[in-house]
């Protein structure tokens, strides 16, 4: 199996998402409504509508990562990207049949879609390693593999590392014979001390959710909704890694049966789940909202298609010499399907209006505010045809992840009828568990936004930005073998988003 427990946090967003105006709160409204967005945090904000509406966003990204591995902090470390999106379409569908304090005034539905994660993002990290290769974890694998296992079972990294002579077999005095790596600084027959690595992680995609909403409103104070939620999973990686000798530091390179290696590995995954969420709103005084919402768990059915190849110069040994995974497979990409849970969450938020509230055209605002709880630690694999894999998997998120407490808060100022400023604030809690296998990384994220609004006789505009900034941990590879593994890259993240919100009131 390819599939790793970092792919836990793939299905459990750590960013505000939505309209350009829940974006610009910080993505905080469990206890607010009347925005399209409730219906995938809280159902209940639905109920919130007596007229119909329709909208559409769209936006664009740009993420940076910084990354210190090894020591280096300074040379081959950059990775950005930058892309185009359309975060949120949707309408809403409302009907206001009364006004009366003991019955149930009008009940609203909602349909569309809204990108809670956005895959698109690049980490490059280099270091000089005297202890390792990447190519050690297919020794690793193939330890107990006979000839024809290594020649065939091991398709996206062994098989083609043997068959393009990085991969070796090296007989021992007493006549015993193991998998080596020739571009490994520890491998038996000695001559290599050291390699120059290059990772580069490119991904693209996202998390998109279609949800089908219904809330009623009752008496004008308590609204009541649930929604059906299809997240759609549109996920594509390519993940590189480049070794150079680095013997005497690169100077005067011995002819020691390695020079390089360039190794590539393509996955595309797409799946789609199914959830629910329920959620109520209360309007304990005109001022004065709160808002509770809970959220299933999730369930992912996915399916992940590979490729991979690789070039290797080996010098005197076998010299250039190239091999793709279809030379192993007979031309077909290494393809699983498997599930996926990801974690229920829970939340709960308040809102407070301040300003002259007796009607619309007044200045007035309001303050908002979210704690969210998810236990990241919970996710869950199924493999039903790897048990094994599935065991040792569930047991590393559980080692690797933790539960998490998330913050978000916005204010909104409304002026002269048709105008609307915003800003807001969320902190995401750091999902790692604090070890050395997560160098001790603090991966909380703070989001800072603002925003603009404009509204005039059923049409309306919202624009907001918003800056993602934090820490992060990347582990380029794991050996079973004690003392290959080298530490984990920290990464200095950050992301910068703008969104453009246009809707019409029917």
């Amino acid at each position: 199996m390819a599939q790793s427990s970092n792919d836990a946090l793939l299905y459990s967003p750590n960013q505000p998402f939505g309209t350009a105006r829940a974006q610009s709160l910080g993505g905080a409204g469990i206890g607010l409504g009347g925005d399209y967005s409730s219906a995938h945090t809280n159902p209940a904000g639905i109920g919130m509508f007596k007229t119909g509406e329709v909208f559409i966003s769209a936006g664009l990204g740009l993420t940076n990562n910084n990354s210190t591995y090894l020591g280096n902090g300074q040379l081959d470390n950059k990775g950005n990207k930058t892309n185009f999106q359309i975060p949120s379409i949707g309408v809403i569908f409302a009907s206001n049949k009364g006004t009366g304090d003991k019955a149930w005034n009008n009940v609203s539905f909602s349909l569309g879609y809204t990108r809670l994660a956005n895959y698109n993002n690049k980490i490059v990290v280099a270091g000089y390693n005297d202890k390792s290769s990447f190519s050690d974890t297919w020794v690793d694998q193939m330890w107990y593999a006979d000839s024809a296992g290594i020649v065939n079972d091991y398709p996206l990294g062994g098989s083609i590392g043997y068959r393009a002579g990085l991969i070796d077999r090296f007989r021992h005095p007493d006549g015993v014979v193991d998998p080596m790596s020739n571009a490994s600084p520890t491998r038996p027959t000695g001559g290599l001390t050291a390699i120059q690595q290059r990772g580069i992680l490119e991904t693209r995609g996202g998390l998109n959710e279609f949800a089908f909403a219904v809330a009623g409103n009752y008496g004008n104070r308590l609204y009541i909704g649930g929604s059906i939620n299809v997240p759609n999973v549109n996920y594509r990686e390519d993940f590189t890694v480049m070794e150079d000798d680095a013997t005497n530091n690169g100077a005067n390179q011995p002819n020691n049966d390695f020079g390089y290696f360039d190794y590539r590995q393509y996955l595309r995954r797409t799946g789609i789940g199914i959830g629910a969420k329920i959620g109520v709103l209360y309007k304990a005084t005109p001022r004065f909202r709160l808002g509770g919402a809970f959220h299933t768990p999730t369930y992912y059915s996915l399916h992940d298609s590979y490729t991979a190849d690789i070039d290797v110069n080996t010098e005197n040994y076998l010299g250039k010499q190239y091999a793709h995974s279809d030379n192993v497979t007979g031309g077909y990409p290494v393809e699983f399907d498997y599930n996926y849970v990801a974690p229920l969450r829970a939340m709960a938020g308040a809102t407070y209006f301040f300003g002259d509230i007796t009607h619309v055209s007044n200045t007035q605002g309001f303050i908002t505010a979210d704690y969210e709880y998810v236990n990241q630690s919970s996710g869950k694999f199924k493999m039903s045809d790897y048990r094994d894999d599935e065991k040792a998997l569930n047991q590393n998120i559980g080692a690797i992840y933790k539960a998490v407490s998330n913050v978000r808060v916005g204010a909104e100022l409304k002026f002269a009828t048709l105008y609307a400023v915003r800003a807001g604030f969320a902190w995401y809690g750091n999902p790692y568990s604090n070890d050395e296998y997560n160098a001790n990384t603090d991966a909380s994220r703070k989001v800072y936004s603002a925003g603009f609004g404009y509204r005039n006789k059923g049409l309306y505009a919202d624009l907001a930005y918003s800056y993602t900034q934090g820490n992060d941990r990347y582990r380029l590879y794991t050996s079973t073998t004690q003392g290959l593994t080298p530490a984990a890259a920290t990464l200095d993240y950050n992301r910068s988003n703008v969104v453009l919100t246009l809707g019409l009131k029917f």
